[in-house]
């Protein structure tokens, strides 16, 4: 009974618990809901529909020369291997023989033993002697048959011929009579006048010299000559070396003369006057053009002249060799930059990796327009009047982040659109961005809003 009056006490506290945290969580709805009703209201405005901003850039008509460029490597004009016409042991080495030495035409740069080869021109002289002496011997001979000719000859005419000598003989056929001896007498066999023997002693004479010659030159070729002015490439002989004919002992190349070939695109290619000369008259096209190479942390300049285009297409990136040749690589070079010290200046070896640039053949007027601002088609987007005006044009060349075109509908002084515009449309109305102090946004705002400027800051 205790325990059933317990719980009817504790009853009325569980239920005025309840009622107070009822209460509570009541006016915090309340409260909830005030504040929602009264939070300050934001006025919704519609933003203004405005053309959208896009950069410009203004371009001038231009006619000075138009120059375009390219990059190929430096190569000589003219490379030989040398190699001897003989064989023997290398008995001298020139110091100035080895690789990146200047050597000059007619320079010996080895020799080998000429001993066997001057024993050999002494035997050649000695057979020409005795060729001589058996020539004189020949003609001797053959000046005594004419003179027993001649007796026989006077003989018969004076009617006074009788037995002939052992000479005699040979101008007579056995068997036939006074008449055909007479005959016989006025034409006589080169044989019976022993001038086979005179031409067979000449032509032995002949060889001989011949063969005297022979054997000079091959002292001569114990030499090994520089061919023409040279810088060494490469060296594959020493001293006591035993070489052979044809063995390559150095390589050489014209000192005089370094080119370099540059692969451009047909569009480049055909701005370069008579490019293509070599091919179809054989003469050098002869255009200035200027190669440079970076050295030393300086760039370095050569003048050159075209020699004309190769005369292939390279089947794999259908560009043209146009080749240039620069006449005084090694002392040529003159410095290109805006201050500091350049040091010596470099020569221009075969191996370097040069720009070149080219004269091109120019049009009256050009003009010269942002890459991003050319377009599909050839056209360029002209802001006239507030809109778009869809302008064509004529692509001249490419270089670098320019591009060079002409067209008849273009002003000079025009503004023309860089950048993407998304949506674009002839006649479509746009802002500028000129007399702006920031730049403007990549005309991608869709509804036209104006990005902020800042006027200066906090």
């Amino acid at each position: 009974m205790a325990e059933e009056a317990g719980t009817r006490e504790d009853a009325p506290d569980k239920r005025k618990w309840r009622l107070i945290a009822l209460a509570v969580l009541l006016v915090g709805l309340a409260g909830a809901a005030a504040l929602w009703f009264l939070r300050p209201q934001q006025q919704e405005e519609e933003p203004p529909d405005r053309p959208p901003l896009v950069s410009v850039t203004r371009i001038e008509r231009e006619s000075e020369p138009l120059r375009v460029s390219g990059r190929g490597d430096v190569r000589p004009a003219s490379e030989v291997g040398l190699s001897l016409q003989v064989s023997g042991e290398v008995v001298w080495v020139n110091p100035r023989l080895r690789e990146g030495e200047r050597v000059r035409r007619g320079e010996t740069l080895l020799r080998v033993d000429p001993d066997d080869y001057t024993v050999r021109v002494e035997e050649a002289r000695a057979e020409v002697e005795r060729a001589r002496v058996e020539l004189a011997e020949a003609e001797e001979s053959g000046a005594t048959r004419e003179e027993e000719f001649e007796r026989l000859r006077d003989r018969i005419e004076g009617e006074s011929a009788g037995p002939p000598d052992g000479i005699e003989s040979d101008f007579l056929r056995p068997g036939e009579g006074e008449q055909a001896t007479a005959e016989l007498a006025e034409e006589p066999s080169p044989l019976a006048l022993g001038q086979p023997q005179v031409d067979a002693a000449r032509a032995a004479l002949a060889g001989a010299r011949a063969r005297l010659e022979s054997a000079r030159r091959d002292v001569a070729r114990t030499r090994l000559t520089a061919p023409f002015d040279a810088v060494v490439r490469s060296k594959s002989v020493e001293r006591g070396q035993f070489v052979r004919p044809g063995e390559v002992l150095a390589g050489l190349y014209d000192a005089g003369s370094i080119e370099v070939a540059v692969p451009l695109t047909q569009r480049k290619a055909a701005l370069i006057p008579r490019v293509f000369a070599p091919v179809t008259s054989g003469t050098a096209a002869g255009g200035p053009a200027t190669v440079r190479v970076d050295f030393g942390g300086t760039r370095w300049a050569w003048e050159a002249m075209v020699e004309g285009a190769e005369g292939a297409i390279d089947p794999a990136t259908r560009t043209l060799d146009v080749v240039v040749r620069v006449a005084r690589p090694l002392t040529g070079a003159r410095a290109v930059r805006d201050g500091g010290e350049a040091g010596d200046p470099p020569p221009l070896l075969p191996g370097f990796f040069a720009d070149v640039e080219f004269l091109a053949r120019t049009p009256p007027a050009y003009f010269e327009i942002p890459r991003d601002a050319l377009r599909a088609e050839d056209r360029v987007w002209a802001v006239r009047d507030g809109a778009l005006a869809f302008v064509p044009v004529t692509v001249v060349a490419r270089e670098g982040a320019s591009v060079f075109v002409t067209g008849e509908e273009l002003a000079d002084g025009e503004r023309i659109v860089t950048g993407e515009v998304p949506s674009a449309t002839e006649g479509m109305e746009v802002r500028t961005d000129e007399g702006r102090s920031a730049p403007a946004l990549d005309a991608r705002e869709s509804g036209g809003v104006e990005p902020a400027i800042d006027e200066g800051g906090a």
